[in-house]
């Protein structure tokens, strides 16, 4: 999945879930593959048992819940293919679901403070979740379990500081093209003084 950039718009940094929100999913699906490595082997071939009143082959019911054990990983990477975090020039944007899809777009001008909040367990992976404050520290949107939290931090940060001084370069072209400009329209001398009026 790839954002759509705006005319003048390039990214700066785009993250990725930490490999700490894969240890689970792929804890089950080995169980999986062992569950189903067993059926394959013979286990539970020929056995069967009664439940409500049905009966039912052991085998089946462990290829059936091995197959199962493979879903949350398979969900996971399809998340972690179709989400996007990333940092461009103009602003931070967020994609993320796979049926549900949420979108945050967040103008760098908008962001106050960028915070990094770290368990043990992320510590461990070098994960974070990264909390952008956003206007006057009301509302925050939390980005969870990414990889190389600081970097992504540190790359919100620079990018508002460079937005801002691009901004001011623009705003001191823009006052020095009207001041050369004034000096066309009247020559070497000063124009005339404005009265309160709006006259001269």
């Amino acid at each position: 999945m790839t954002l759509e950039l705006r005319p003048n718009e390039y990214v700066k940094i785009e993250v990725h879930f930490s490999y700490k929100v894969f240890v689970l999913p792929t804890l089950l699906m080995s169980i999986g593959i062992l569950m189903l490595l067993a059926v394959w082997s013979g286990v539970g071939a020929g056995e069967r048992f009664r439940f409500i009143g049905h009966i039912y082959s052991v085998a089946s019911i462990m290829m059936m819940v091995g197959g199962f054990l493979f879903i949350p990983y398979i969900h996971k990477r399809v998340d972690n293919k179709l989400k996007i975090y990333a940092v461009t020039n103009q602003r931070v944007y967020v994609r993320r679901g796979i049926i549900n899809i949420k979108e945050k777009d967040i103008p760098l001008a908008k962001i106050n403070d960028v915070q990094i909040v770290q368990s043990l367990a992320q510590r461990l992976f070098g994960a974070g979740d990264a909390i952008v404050q956003v206007g006057n520290d009301e509302s925050s949107m939390v980005i969870r379990d990414i990889a190389h939290p600081r970097e992504f931090r540190d790359t919100i940060i620079s990018a508002i500081y460079e937005a801002a001084a691009e901004q001011e370069a623009r705003a001191r072209q823009q006052r020095y093209y009207e001041q050369q400009q004034r000096q066309q329209e009247y020559g070497n001398y000063p124009p005339p003084p404005v009265d309160n009026f709006g006259g001269y």
